[in-house]
């Protein structure tokens, strides 16, 4: 992937696909994809690929430079590009006679006087290069006093930061630092070879070094770009053409990397910019959300699929949203950055992929419950007319997940009459019949009324530590459903000690447990008779499920 920066923001191409994002007089991020007109097709080929990487860089570079004023409101548009080409041709002007002076007859002239004219010719065209190294940095770093310059430099350093951020095979040198990188090595090239062939042949021999050093510049920042232990030396060529950048520069990049990721994802092109662009809403949500703490992308992902009523993957291939869609985004966006969950702002919330109603008299399921769901529907297939008994059900979303996905008889209890309504009612909408008893745990069953399963998402959080825990957990999930006692064991206690009790011969007992208490439930399981005692770690290798079979 090739990166620009422009002056107003940044560009993107990969193989065939081009992204623009621009910022316009008002601060308005504006995105731009379509296909690339001119496909980079000669990568696999070493020194020749730094030819086009060069020069089809310039076209593409300069042509985004002069295409920045096209976000433009249209009543300043054509004042402030006509005044941009009077001063680019002003600035060419200035730049050949600065040039020239400064990098030919100004050096040369210092050589000369230092060295005089019996000295060594080889330190003489050593010094002379160094003073043109010298005026090169200098002339860099004046250009910072320009403010569509440094710009320009901001974005890129930018681009460097984001883009080298992203895991690649290969990543492509910065192609400014490509294009210092190229004249730097030119000057030092052509200074102490000191050719005097006429001026015609000089002119073909300055060419002739010139593309060898382009040949040359991009192979050796390959290397120090994708080798760690050499990435430094960039520094000495990256410094001339990067600036610190702001949050808006830093966002203009989030931008074009997330549009990227869509298209490579067989996303549509988002061609008219001034729609609001999918990726715009996207990276304004997750910078929303990161101011407040909240760092996890899937919050923004979960936001914008429910307020757009779709899944989290079938929004990567919206490439924009309705300005009421919009506002239903960033309003939610607000709320969940002040500690609000997504479950409770919208009112429900997805699990095992069906939609589940929650409030904060229930626990809103996570997803690494789906794994506890997993295990029990693989065992449900080792009985005929499989009898599950969920314990301590809250939003029902277990038991109507098992229901959904096999034929078994399910069960289902909770102390609190309203997680009971919430979990009926979540049933019916699933369209699952499960059998519901107001209990806590087996009290209220019959007492001849046996199980194949049982299955429990017990609360399991030490008392002392609740007050610990995420202010979204805290304030929106019922202590009820998280309490678990001095040590966070106390419903494993009571349920293992009365399990055996409710199992048919060779029944199983499947627990989720809290991080590091899989070795206590354990022993739990041992010392009351269970066998065959299994653990299943979770998706961040946290040993989540435990389970035993009746012995």
């Amino acid at each position: 992937m090739i990166s620009f920066p422009t002056l107003n923001g940044v560009c993107l191409i990969d193989k065939d696909k081009q992204v623009v994002v621009s910022i316009n007089s008002y601060g308005e991020k504006k995105l731009k994809s379509f296909r690339a007109e001119n496909k980079v097709v000669l990568w696999r080929f070493p020194f020749v690929r730094g030819l086009q990487f060069f020069f089809f860089g310039i076209f593409v570079f300069l042509k985004n430079i002069f295409s920045s004023f096209d976000v433009l409101t249209k009543a300043d548009k054509k004042k402030k590009t006509t005044l941009f080409y009077v001063l680019l041709s002003i600035s060419v002007f200035v730049s050949i006679v600065f040039a020239v002076f400064f990098f030919g007859f100004l050096p040369a002239r210092l050589g000369w006087v230092l060295v005089g004219e019996k000295g060594n010719d080889f330190v003489r065209n050593l010094i002379i290069a160094l003073f043109k190294i010298c005026f090169f940095y200098a002339f860099m770093f004046s250009l910072r006093l320009l403010p569509y310059v440094n710009g320009l430099f901001r974005f890129n350093f930018a681009l460097e930061v984001g883009v080298s951020g992203k895991k690649q095979e290969s990543k492509t040198p910065n192609f400014l630092n490509c294009v210092v990188f190229v004249f730097l090595l030119d000057f030092v090239v052509i200074t102490l070879c000191g050719a005097r062939f006429g001026v015609f042949f000089n002119l073909l021999f300055y060419v002739a070094v010139f593309l060898v050093c382009v040949l040359f510049a991009y192979e050796i920042l390959a290397v120090t770009t994708n080798v760690k232990a050499l990435s430094y030396l960039n520094l000495f060529t990256m410094c001339l053409v990067a600036a610190k950048p702001t949050r808006t520069h830093t966002e203009a990049v989030s931008i074009a990397l997330t549009e990227m990721h869509f298209l490579q994802k067989g996303r549509d092109f988002m061609t008219d910019e001034n729609k609001k662009a999918f990726s715009v809403v996207f990276s304004e949500v997750k910078n929303k959300l990161a101011a407040a703490g909240i760092i996890d992308k899937s919050d923004a992902e979960w936001i914008i699929a429910t307020a757009l009523g779709k899944s989290r993957g079938e929004i990567r291939l919206v490439p924009f949203v309705t300005d009421k869609q919009y506002a239903d985004i960033i309003k939610a966006a607000e709320r969940r950055a002040k500690g609000e969950s997504v479950d409770n702002i919208f009112g429900f919330t997805e699990f095992y992929g069906l939609r589940f109603d929650v409030n904060k008299k229930v626990l809103t399921p996570r997803m690494e419950t789906e794994l506890l769901v997993e295990q029990v529907l693989k065992s449900v297939k080792n009985y005929k007319k499989c009898s599950v008994l969920d314990l301590g059900t809250g939003s029902g979303a277990i038991a109507i997940s098992i229901a959904k996905n096999c034929d078994a008889a399910v069960t289902a209890v909770d102390v609190s009459k309203v997680a009971l309504a919430t979990a009926e009612s979540n049933a019916k909408k699933n369209g699952v019949k499960i059998e519901f008893f107001h209990s806590n745990l087996f009290d209220n069953l019959k007492r001849k009324l046996k199980f194949d399963i049982i299955v429990s998402n017990p609360p399991y959080i030490p008392s002392d530590e609740i007050e610990k825990l995420d202010k979204n957990v805290r304030e929106c999930d019922p202590v009820l459903a998280l309490d678990g006692g001095k040590d966070g064991l106390d419903f494993y206690r009571q349920i293992i000690s009365s399990a055996k009790g409710r199992l048919t011969a060779k029944g199983q007992i499947f627990f989720e447990v809290g991080k590091g208490q899989a070795a206590a439930v354990r022993k739990l399981l041992r010392e009351n008779g269970f066998g065959e005692i299994k653990t299943v770690k979770d998706y961040n290798k946290i040993e989540r499920i435990v389970s035993g079979t009746s012995i």
